[in-house]
């Protein structure tokens, strides 16, 4: 509000600027004329102008970097307000995200996990009263419960952190993570180009590039209808590049504000990197998301 009315005073400032402009070049050109003619004789009208155009000039000068201020200041209020708006959907979104998936690791760990232990727990108290080959069996239905339980565990595990992302790198967990969501012989095929970084990037730049590729993969998969995606990583100088490439459907993205797209570009931006999205309906999406190896303090 306070952006338009700085731009509506703007404009009014700038009519009443030119409006003085004509009065001055109208009344008081021509009446500084005959007083300068006393001294001057048939030259006073072009000292006159010699003396009002310069003025003149300034006015129009300073009503026109007026209107142009306000009008910028207007443009930045709506970029402001724009990026206000989608910090306050992303944070909101990032709440959902975080309540849904404790719920889904409080039911994983109660009704599978823990249902798991009570087994495990009521067969082995019922030991004692078996015989040999009852007891056999009841051993072997206790480490197969164990077998499972441990596999859900890992499964939570890699659901909240990979593991390899830690252990082994950027590049092996991107690797892992593609095979994962594209098995070899579906659709869309996967193209894989994965350059060794020389340096090892920060744990918190290695982070950003493994979700924003998980999350751009994630929506090819939901979204594009691709038969083809390409993912590239390369070092560029003292940054990384993550390419990700499909022949998908495409979208317009003056018309799409994804929160998939807004948690990916802030991924980004937050670390000093860049994210730029390259696309246009039935032509496919192109990502490209620049992060700097090491982050400063």
């Amino acid at each position: 509000m306070r952006a338009r009315l700085r731009g509506r005073n703007g404009f009014l400032l700038s009519l009443a600027m030119a409006a003085l402009a004509i009065v001055w070049m109208a009344l008081i050109a021509p009446a500084l004329a005959l007083e300068l003619r006393r001294f001057f004789g048939d030259a006073a009208h072009w000292i006159a102008n010699a003396l009002s155009l310069p003025l003149v000039a300034a006015l129009l000068f300073a009503m026109l970097r007026r209107t142009c201020s306000d009008t910028r200041e207007v443009e930045l209020a709506a970029h402001l307000q724009r990026q206000q708006e989608e910090l306050h959907a992303l944070n909101a979104r990032l709440i959902d995200v975080q309540e849904s998936e404790r719920r889904t690791l409080s039911r994983e760990l109660h009704d599978d996990v823990g249902q798991a232990i009570s087994a495990m727990k009521m067969a082995a108290t019922s030991i004692p009263g078996e015989d040999e080959e009852g007891r056999r069996e009841i051993v072997d239905e206790i480490v197969a419960i164990a077998d499972s339980t441990i596999g859900k565990l890992r499964d939570l595990s890699i659901l909240l952190r990979p593991p390899q992302l830690d252990a082994l790198g950027l590049v092996a967990a991107l690797r892992w993570q593609c095979e994962r969501l594209f098995r070899r012989g579906g659709t869309p095929a996967l193209e894989l180009d994965l350059a060794p970084l020389l340096d090892r990037p920060d744990p918190t730049v290695e982070l950003a590039c493994f979700r924003i590729a998980q999350e751009a993969l994630t929506n090819v998969l939901r979204h594009s209808g691709a038969a083809q995606v390409t993912v590239l990583l390369a070092p560029r100088g003292d940054q990384i590049l993550l390419t990700i490439i499909d022949d998908g459907r495409g979208f317009d993205p003056d018309h799409v504000h994804g929160l998939g797209l807004i948690a990916m570009r802030e991924r980004a931006t937050h670390l000093g990197g860049t994210f730029d999205i390259e696309t246009v309906p039935g032509a496919g999406t192109c990502i490209r998301a620049c992060l700097p190896v090491s982050v400063r303090g």
